[in-house]
């Protein structure tokens, strides 16, 4: 729901409302006023699918119960999640409006190279923050060429969904990280002011007056909303919006803090393999100790083919087809039916005959 509803955002509502916006303060006699609703439903449609990504993902009891240290910031009461809800609502509202104004007016102003020149430099420097900080590949498990694209996809469009709208979920570790989303979130209503500074309609210095007027209202809009919404919070979870954690770091406590092996299995089996390198010895043990069990009890979240290879003892590797196994990841070659296990292989026993080994066997052999 999150990946398709943040497409959307980022395909198609968020674009639509910088372009109703740039029409209007281009031509604003033709436009007429009744443009301007249409605007604000754009901006509050917004608003309501940013609000109901990060309220879902937030109340998800599964989450909750596997990822208690950054899920749980609405309260469990009734009347104050319906008043977090509208709260999400008309700040991401605002949010989308002031910031699609300042690409607008950036775009009458000086065309489509100010505005790529301020947009691709944002997005730039958080690449470029990302990668400095070893936290560019997504959380979902990917391989190749599919890893790099689908990872450059995914950090372009929660920072489009990020700037536009200010979802509250996408501080997560995983997506943007707290430190991110708050500078985010600060420039996000400071560039509609810097944009305004360039903009000179010449002898609509009317129009101009009244953008300005509109950005100050919001602003002060939004920010006593964002009051109101802190101190209806559970004020516990403050510190995950400035969390300086990278999503390696984050999971790695995830499994380590786990005080289940649901919650650990969720913490490891579903994120990228790079994220828990650092505790890939202690996540090997417990495979090899628990194993056996999973296989007898069947648990509802088991699912051997999550398992890598060299994560598996020898006996059950082979016991599931060895290098035939499935395993649950995406690769480029696989899409295309080319792919095949690195770290797996077939040894020639001096008779001719193949067997399968498995990769830790593989170790100082040539």
């Amino acid at each position: 729901m999150m990946i398709n509803k943040c497409c959307e955002l980022a395909g198609e509502s968020i674009p639509g409302c910088v372009l109703q916006l740039f029409v209007f303060l281009s031509k604003p006699s033709e436009a007429g006023t009744f443009a301007l609703v249409s605007i604000g439903i754009s901006a509050m449609t917004t608003g309501f699918t940013s609000a109901m990504i990060a309220f879902d993902l937030d109340v998800d009891v599964k989450r909750r119960k596997t990822q208690p240290k950054f899920y749980g910031y609405i309260p469990d009461d009734y009347v104050l999640r319906g008043r977090c809800f509208v709260l999400m609502m008309l700040i991401s509202g605002l949010h989308n409006l002031s910031r699609s104004i300042g690409v607008a007016l950036l775009a009458v102003s000086g065309g489509g190279r100010l505005v790529m020149a301020f947009v691709g430099g944002e997005m730039g420097a958080y690449f470029l923050f990302k990668m400095a900080r070893g936290d560019y590949f997504y959380w979902i498990r990917m391989k190749g060429l599919v890893k790099v694209i689908g990872s450059t996809c995914a950090r372009f469009v929660a920072k489009v969904v990020a700037d536009y709208s200010g979802c509250l979920h996408l501080r997560h570790p995983f997506e943007m990280g707290g430190v991110s989303f708050i500078v985010s979130m600060v420039w996000a209503q400071a560039m509609p002011f810097v944009a305004l500074s360039m903009f000179d309609e010449g002898t609509q210095e009317r129009l101009k007056g009244k953008v300005t007027t509109a950005l100050v209202g919001s602003f002060g809009m939004w920010f006593l909303l964002n009051v109101a919404f802190f101190l209806s919070i559970n004020l516990d979870y403050l510190t995950t919006f400035f969390a300086t954690k990278t999503g390696s770091q984050y999971a790695c406590e995830y499994y380590l803090d786990a005080t289940d092996d649901a919650s650990r299995w969720d913490a490891f089996a579903t994120n990228s393999v790079d994220y828990t390198e650092n505790i890939h010895p202690q996540v090997k043990e417990w495979i090899a100790n628990n194993i056996g069990r999973w296989r007898l009890e069947g648990p509802e979240w088991f699912n051997v083919e999550m398992i890598p290879d060299e994560f598996l003892p020898v006996e059950v590797y082979v016991a599931e087809g060895g290098a035939r196994r499935r395993r649950s990841s995406v690769s480029l070659r696989g899409m295309v039916g080319l792919d095949y296990n690195k770290l797996s292989t077939v040894k020639i026993s001096k008779r001719g005959r193949s067997a399968v080994v498995h990769p830790e066997q593989l170790q100082g052999d040539e």
